[in-house]
């Protein structure tokens, strides 16, 4: 039953430091946000969530829907890549608000890699 309710509804994943349709989700990562994956990206099915974080830092880049596109990619220097397939698989023990600069930085990189 839990596989029907994906299908037809979507998987639901922490979101942060992502744009969704016409928003900003959670700046900072400091509050994440459970959101429902559309269907498909650019013709790829979202089947996963996703989880960037500096390995420097310790702290969240970004987390979100993914396809297998997104989790195949190769780990960019200091930044780990984590997916997943089930309803909210992508939590973190503890969402660490960071330096908003050095965020932002980070996600317009991530951002012209992996999504755009």
């Amino acid at each position: 039953m839990a596989r029907n309710k994906q299908i037809f509804q979507g998987l639901q994943c922490y979101g942060c430091n992502i744009i969704q349709g016409q928003k900003y989700v959670d700046v900072g990562c400091s509050n994440p946000e459970v959101i429902t994956c559309t269907h498909s990206h650019k013709g790829f099915k979202h089947r996963f969530c996703i989880k960037t974080e500096s390995t420097a830092l310790g702290i969240v880049l970004t987390s979100g829907c993914a396809t297998s596109r997104h989790c195949q990619q190769h780990e960019l220097p200091g930044v780990r890549i984590h997916c997943c397939d089930s309803d909210l698989c992508n939590s973190a023990p503890s969402w660490y608000p960071g330096t908003l600069q050095y965020i932002c930085a980070l996600l317009s990189l991530l951002l012209q890699r992996m999504w755009l």
